[in-house]
């Protein structure tokens, strides 16, 4: 059987012709194209090649879009005025793949949904944001979740990143997102039974974009600093995104700004290495479903503080057993949570310990699995051999 997968995430070649992207991306992708005999992944290219990026699947068919330009209003003009070409070549990739994967929410994601109805391909629908309604959920993301919800079921696998006891809407289901392998989790060997360093060392990790809530943590950092509070944390910001220049003025006006460093894009090594060197993770989103970056700190042995957005809550957990939680966009309160923590008791060895065994269970090969069953058993097939066939 051969997908074709439709992905919105950027991508470029490096000196020797390797087609990398960002993220835990690529290795999902890898993991998707384990379940099929072949691969084409449609993704957006890039003007200018990115750092710290992963090699997409080798043997995978890569077909690299002309990138939409300009963000939010201005892009979706973009993909209206390309919309020949967009149609175009999805229609030709599609219609000779046996299944069509989307990863939605985004532009070329819905387009590849609705030719893969019209052409009744079997399809494979990952929903990536927020399920629950935020005040970042945009008039294309309703769409999507609207049609997500009339398609489900037959050959349409339909799934929400998040995680909950009930199913986010019939014929729909949960999925985790991780960029973990079996290997990486039984290669890291964290140290459970340790405080805080001093200074304590916290570690954000994710795109540097507005709904990442990222300008809040640089906020309640100075919160901190203004109040005299001692230790004040380091922070190391990983990764990279269009609001890195504006963040970046922001903490040199802070008068311990130098405390907030900016690794930018890292691969998966140089992420590890930062982690291990962390006591603690931040991710104070306005929005989320499951954040890969909250199982990357797990497996460290890493607890995090986190917006109770999209999945946190069932994944942190709202008892304090692998982090804390507070509101979205509540910079007083995100600071609070920091001074609290930091200024303990905390049970250190046991809740780091409680997070490195809820990454255990949360692999790539788990996750893979868990599409493979489902798309088998939706479509009167076998999944065998790691296979869908």
């Amino acid at each position: 059987m051969r997908i074709c997968a439709i992905a919105f995430k950027p991508c470029w070649q490096d000196e020797n012709g390797r087609w990398l992207s960002e993220g835990g991306h690529p290795l999902q992708m890898a993991a998707m194209a384990s379940l099929f005999d072949e691969m084409t992944l449609v993704i957006n290219r890039r003007k200018q090649p990115g750092t710290g990026g992963m090699p997409l699947p080798a043997h995978a068919e890569i077909i690299a879009l002309r990138s939409p330009a300009g963000t939010d209003f201005r892009r979706k003009i973009s993909v209206v005025l390309g919309l020949p070409y967009y149609l175009r070549t999805l229609v030709r990739h599609i219609r000779r793949a046996d299944v069509v994967h989307t990863a939605v929410p985004s532009d070329i994601g819905l387009l590849g949904i609705l030719i893969a109805l019209v052409l009744r391909k079997k399809l494979i629908v990952r929903y990536s944001g927020s399920w629950v309604v935020t005040g970042q959920t945009t008039m294309a993301n309703r769409i999507t979740r609207t049609l997500m919800r009339m398609f489900a079921g037959g050959r349409n696998v339909m799934l929400a990143t998040g995680e909950g006891d009930s199913a986010p809407a019939p014929g729909i289901s949960w999925l985790f997102s991780t960029a973990l392998s079996d290997a990486e989790v039984r290669k890291e060997s964290p140290v459970f039974d340790r405080g805080l360093r001093t200074p304590p060392r916290l570690a954000y990790v994710g795109r540097l974009s507005g709904e990442k809530g990222v300008a809040n943590l640089i906020g309640a950092f100075g919160l901190l600093d203004t109040e005299g509070f001692q230790p004040l944390p380091e922070i190391m910001l990983i990764g990279d995104g269009p609001e890195r220049g504006s963040l970046e003025r922001r903490a040199r006006t802070l008068p311990r700004g130098g405390m907030i460093r900016f690794a930018g894009q890292l691969d998966r090594a140089a992420l590890k290495a930062e982690l291990a060197r962390a006591d603690f993770c931040v991710q104070p989103s306005l929005t989320e479903g499951f954040s890969k970056a909250w199982l990357d700190a797990f497996v460290h042995g890493l607890p995090v503080l986190a917006s109770d957005v999209g999945a946190a809550g069932p994944v942190i957990g709202r008892n304090n057993e692998r982090g804390w939680l507070v509101p979205p966009g509540d910079v007083p309160a995100l600071a609070g949570a920091l001074r609290a923590v930091i200024s303990g008791p905390v049970e250190w060895p046991a809740l780091r310990r409680r997070c490195r065994a809820y990454a255990e269970g949360r692999t790539l090969e788990a996750w893979s699995r868990a599409i493979g069953e489902r798309c088998a058993a939706q479509w009167n097939l076998e999944f065998a051999d790691g296979k869908v066939r």
